[in-house]
């Protein structure tokens, strides 16, 4: 999906001669947030449709074969922040020239659309379908400005060092507030230059990128993924509530990762050595704990990898 915004202000700026469906009763329509559909339509039985259409969060939009906006829901008039009347002046019906479904309708205010046509009495009708986009919109701009920064990965999307070292920060604070616990898990692809130096790039680009999505689908959302450097990824564990919930996380993601990769086709196993750290007993800021998680994950790799180790026990075993 193209990310560069669109502009019409041919659709949007110009009033247009199309009107509501009946003068009469706008403003009882407008009262209600609703508009009744056209008698063809209800002749055919979909009243209950548009009882559905009246109440559902989605925008919903109809025009007539000439046009004409014939139905006009109250989430469009709050998504869109038109009225019935203000909607019926534009050129509706010109939003499914636009080469994108995600829409800009004024400055800041997206949509992404879908759209259907539905014939009734040998009549086709075009029923435009709605969603509110901003807010996506302003975090894949947000993303976007992280990554032109430096603070995301480029390869796998994920934070990088120094944006984690903020994110743990901010999740150590919590921790101190709610008297919890902080978790860091230091992951470090095990033979990775191996990888790089007998396959192809692409190979172990692939490999790097579904690493990384088999860890951020693990995980839970409140939990936070990070790439360090080629070989070596992060994990934040927010809000833990025992002293040893990051070691069960540990062994669960080693039997995860093990699986074997779909890489270009072919099955590629992939193992990992894990680091384990804990706020507050292993380190008391984000800077020590995640040293004190990547040391424990060398460990694991010196003990020839696929386990982890605990930073405050550099004698345990798996």
């Amino acid at each position: 999906m193209a990310e560069a915004r669109l502009k019409r202000p041919s659709v949007f700026a110009m009033p247009h001669s199309r009107g509501v469906v009946d003068p009469e009763t706008e403003e009882t329509q407008a009262r209600s947030g609703r508009v009744a559909l056209p008698r063809e339509f209800i002749s055919e039985g979909v009243g209950l449709a548009a009882l559905i259409a009246s109440g559902t969060r989605d925008g919903i939009a109809i025009l007539d074969p000439n046009g004409k906006l014939v139905f006009w829901n109250a989430a469009a008039t709050a998504i869109t922040g038109w009225s019935l009347a203000e909607a019926a002046e534009r050129n509706i019906g010109e939003l499914v020239k636009a080469p994108d479904a995600l829409i800009e309708i004024r400055d800041g205010k997206w949509v992404e659309l879908r759209y259907s046509r539905v014939d009734a009495n040998a009549q086709t009708f075009l029923v435009l379908m709605f969603t509110d986009s901003t807010s996506l919109m302003s975090l894949r701009d947000a993303r976007q400005q992280l990554r032109a920064l430096g603070l995301i990965d480029r390869e796998t999307g994920l934070p990088g060092r120094d944006l984690a070292l903020v994110q743990l920060d901010q999740a150590i604070a919590l921790a101190k507030r709610d008297k919890r616990s902080v978790g860091v898990l230091s992951l470090k692809v095990d033979r990775f230059r191996q990888v790089r130096e007998t396959a192809e790039d692409r190979v172990a680009d692939e490999v790097v990128r579904q690493f990384a999505s088999r860890i951020t689908a693990f995980i839970r959302g409140s939990d936070v993924p990070a790439r360090l450097s080629n070989e070596s990824f992060l994990v934040v564990l927010t809000a833990l509530t025992t002293s040893n919930d990051a070691a069960i996380v540990a062994v669960r993601l080693l039997l995860v990762l093990a699986e074997p990769f779909d890489v270009v086709g072919q099955a590629r196993s992939v193992h990992c050595s894990i680091g384990v750290a804990e706020f507050p007993r292993d380190a008391e800021d984000a800077t020590s704990l995640l040293g004190a998680a990547l040391a424990a994950a060398d460990r694991a790799q010196l003990m020839g990898g696929g386990q982890y180790r605990v930073a405050s026990d550099p004698r345990e075993t798996t």
